[in-house]
């Protein structure tokens, strides 16, 4: 299996947070990349950091992607014109894959507790009538949408008192990983081609670094594991 991920300098939320460091000697690009090395698969990492490129030039489980410039100013834009992930996956899938079956999987280093098991295992619903694959976080508890400030209930009637267990659950699309074949990429440019099935992580896989509270939990979750 092919891994593709991206690693770009800056970022908005959390200024540097894919060099931010998880652990004390490794930023958190370099601590999900490492978690998920294994010999049933090569990574690839599409970047516009020079630094990142130099590290991992002469690592063999590794291949390093210099960001084209067109999606640097794509994503100077991507309020007005949307993420360019979809386009540089596709890119990926057309000059590093031969065979159109071929199983790949779009990953994001913020979502540094996912292992490659869980990817291998959602891989297999490909092979169950499903054309993608992405990872979900189940919710069942009671939420609300809010609109201006209405906060309207989604999955429970505010006029029964109901058990958490006995509601409808809510899932959440995370960024964890995005499975699919090769081709179907290519001919559909979208990262989740086809039928897709919803895979569910567990609370710790299911961590995603977005805030700094986030990013703060995950440094307390990286301790622990270790």
């Amino acid at each position: 299996m092919k891994l593709f991920t991206i690693v770009k300098s800056n970022s908005e939320r959390i200024p540097n947070k894919n060099f931010q460091l998880i652990s004390k000697s490794q930023p958190l690009w370099k601590w999900t990349i490492n978690k998920l090395r294994s010999k049933e698969n090569k990574i690839f990492i599409n970047t516009d950091n020079e630094d990142v490129l130099n590290e991992i030039k002469n690592d063999d489980d590794i291949v390093g992607i210099k960001r084209d410039e067109k999606h640097i100013m794509w994503e100077k834009n991507s309020r007005n014109q949307g993420s360019p992930v979809e386009s540089m996956y596709k890119e990926f899938c057309e000059k590093y894959t031969s065979n159109q079956n071929e199983i790949v999987c779009l990953f994001h280093v913020t979502s540094p507790f996912i292992n490659f098991e869980t990817i291998k295992n959602a891989s297999e619903y490909l092979d169950k009538g499903f054309d993608s694959v992405q990872s979900v976080k189940k919710i069942q508890d009671f939420v609300f949408f809010n609109d201006n400030g209405n906060f309207k209930p989604i999955n429970f009637n505010p006029d029964l008192v109901q058990r958490t267990q006995d509601l409808v659950p809510i899932y959440i699309s995370l960024g964890a990983f995005f499975l699919g074949r090769s081709g179907e990429i290519i001919k559909t440019g979208r990262r989740l081609p086809g039928r897709c099935f919803n895979y569910e992580l567990n609370s710790i896989e299911s961590i995603e670094i977005d805030e700094y509270d986030q990013l703060e939990l995950s440094r307390i979750v990286a301790k622990s594991l270790k």
